[in-house]
């Protein structure tokens, strides 16, 4: 199962993505709510959506965009301090996105995920069981499901997928004694600020992946005015080209 994250970014980034689902080279993708998203392009979502695209809220304390709400710096959402009023603040947030994804798409997101993994970190994931739900949704969970998995996405992706890995596993528990569904595999790890590891492994994880894998993916436009600090613009149009099937090299 391929899913984009970052649609609502940017629109060129938007436009690489729907691309893709159209031409079936991706399962869905996860919005950022922000107030830039052209119509048209939401049109279109909805209307793969309609037959069957997965579309997901992508939770987003972190990035800024247009329209998009508050950030907060990453150390303090990871290792937060006992403040309430930031929680109670970071909780409006993640409350406001699920609302206005609801108003946008008529309906719950089919599944949650976020920015930065955000709503993997000790405080974020309790309030995520909190958010508008049916049976069906389900959250992402970035944890593969065996030892030779997290081996390949640690050498793909780094320490970095390590330490999400750790967050994972713990927020994994929060998730399933609240009753929510998550991935039952995962693989996505990569190094974003180096398009040629990128290039090197993406592609393996694609083909290392069991059938109901849920592959992270960020596919995008390296023209775009609006890219995510740490991610490298041509990251994303590699990604685009790979899973185009027009990769070079």
């Amino acid at each position: 199962m391929r899913i984009a994250d970052d649609f609502g970014l940017g629109r060129r980034h938007d436009r690489a993505i729907l691309s893709l689902l159209e031409k079936g080279r991706l399962d869905g993708t996860s919005v950022m709510m922000g107030s830039a998203m052209e119509p048209g392009d939401i049109g279109r979502l909805r209307e793969l959506r309609q037959a069957g695209t997965l579309v997901g809220l992508h939770l987003n304390l972190t990035q800024a965009i247009p329209g998009g709400g508050p950030v907060w710096p990453l150390n303090r959402l990871i290792w937060p301090r006992r403040d309430g009023q930031a929680l109670n603040a970071i909780t409006s947030s993640l409350t406001d996105q699920a609302n206005r994804f609801i108003q946008l798409f008529g309906s719950s997101p089919d599944f949650y995920d976020g920015h930065q993994h955000c709503h993997c970190f000790p405080a974020i994931a309790p309030l995520v069981v909190r958010l508008p739900r049916t049976s069906q949704t389900w959250v992402r969970v970035p944890l593969p499901a065996t030892w030779k998995g997290r081996w390949l996405n640690c050498l793909a992706g780094g320490a970095k997928a390590f330490i999400v890995m750790a967050l994972a596993a713990r927020a994994g528990g929060i998730f399933a004694r609240a009753g929510l569904n998550t991935n039952r595999d995962f693989t996505g790890f990569l190094r974003l600020h180096d398009p040629s590891s990128v290039r090197r492994w993406l592609p393996r994880l694609l083909s290392a992946k069991d059938p109901d894998c849920l592959i992270m993916l960020h596919p995008g436009d390296a023209t775009d005015n609006i890219q995510c600090a740490g991610h490298a613009p041509a990251s994303r149009s590699a990604e685009t080209e790979i899973l185009t099937g027009n990769a070079v090299g």
